[in-house]
């Protein structure tokens, strides 16, 4: 059996003739940046989290950098984020002059760890911005997070963009910071046919920062305000992630049946699974577990027809790209053993459970259990 890390194609089926049914729409219609289709989606998706307002853009990374500076990060100021998370959260904002700065993390859900967080707002000067990561789609601790936060100062951007529909305490993700982003690369859970991404607010400074910031810094047509990019979502794509957000709950739900299929095979597996605090609902845009031998048993499921991949390797403070912050090995001791045992296994809504038994007996069998 060929199990794939993720599969789209199989995950699509289902809505295909919808989906050619939207573009034909969106090709007659003859209008494909910054019309009617991009408003309609950010309505909706504000509506869906909770939040006032949405702007559509060009990617995730690009949500983080516009979030940022439509906060109003300048040359210099800090932000303060976790290093196992994807480099794109720092380096949206670095390559502008931002200058990041790191927490480790909880052992428990690999999120940022609030009183690591206090312990460096207490020391480090010019923070400006924390950036809680709701890693592999489990929410971050965030009242204890916006409590530090507020006691130094600092504003909140939530890094959302594997968190689609997770909830803290019942709210959505997303609408908890002074702004927050989303990613629609193709593989999340909800993902488009090429790069998109959406930044959250309930600020109108932030929105109206936003809006001129993705379209060449212009208030008005040939009224160019800032300094800006060309970062716009576009009416194909928001149209069908319009349609998708309808379905998003739903396959949230497979996501979680799945996941529950693996903790129910693997529970007797020396492997440590995902945790979901009582207070979180966890979407699982992936399933990470921690494993001995990590390495070896990634080659022994390769060789079964498994398909696994390592959400991420390399902590950012260890990436040659960011040697001159002078961090070092053991800087993060909590984050660096996490990605030194790190997995992830197939999750998709898709996914059968017949494939998740060949999978768990695969790994039963690497452990001999």
């Amino acid at each position: 059996m060929n199990v794939k890390m993720f599969d789209l194609a199989r995950d699509h089926k289902e809505i295909r003739s919808e989906l050619l049914r939207i573009t034909e729409r969106i090709l007659t219609n003859g209008e494909f940046i910054l019309s009617k289709e991009v408003e309609a989606f950010e309505d909706a998706f504000a509506q869906y989290i909770g939040a006032k307002y949405a702007v559509g853009v060009g990617s995730g990374t690009d949500a983080i950098k516009i979030a940022g500076l439509a906060y109003g990060l300048e040359k210099g100021d800090k932000i303060v984020t976790t290093p196992n998370t994807y480099i794109a959260t720092v380096m949206s904002l670095s390559l502008h002059g931002i200058i990041p700065v790191f927490c480790d993390v909880e052992t428990s859900t690999y999120n940022m760890d609030p009183e690591r967080l206090e312990d460096i707002l207490r020391k480090e000067k010019g923070i400006k911005l924390c950036i809680p990561v709701h890693l592999y789609g489990h929410p971050s601790s965030l009242d204890e997070i916006a409590a530090v936060c507020r006691k130094h100062g600092v504003g909140i951007l939530e890094d959302a963009c594997q968190a689609h529909g997770s909830l803290y305490k019942g709210k959505k993700v997303g609408g908890f910071g002074d702004v927050s982003a989303f990613s629609f690369y193709p593989t999340k859970n909800l993902g488009c046919y090429g790069d998109g991404g959406m930044l959250v607010t309930n600020s109108d400074s932030i929105y109206k920062n936003a809006l001129m910031l993705r379209n060449h810094g212009q208030h008005e047509r040939h009224i160019h305000v800032v300094e800006g990019y060309n970062s716009r979502l576009d009416e194909l794509q928001a149209a069908i992630l319009r349609y998708k957000l309808t379905k998003l709950d739903i396959w949230n739900e497979k996501r979680r049946k799945i996941a529950s299929w693996y903790k129910k095979k693997l529970k007797d597996v020396p492997v440590a699974l995902p945790v979901e605090e009582p207070w979180g609902y966890h979407v699982y845009h992936l399933f990470v577990i921690r494993a001995e031998k990590r390495d070896d048993l990634m080659k022994y499921l390769f060789h079964k027809g498994i398909t696994t991949l390592i959400h991420y390797p390399i902590p950012i403070h260890l990436q040659k790209t960011y040697q001159t912050l002078g961090y070092k090995k053991g800087s993060f001791p909590r984050a660096e053993a996490v990605v030194s045992e790190i997995v992830s296994l197939p999750l998709y809504p898709s996914l059968t459970e017949e494939e998740v038994q060949y999978v768990c007996e695969s790994i039963h069998q690497f452990y001999g259990v």
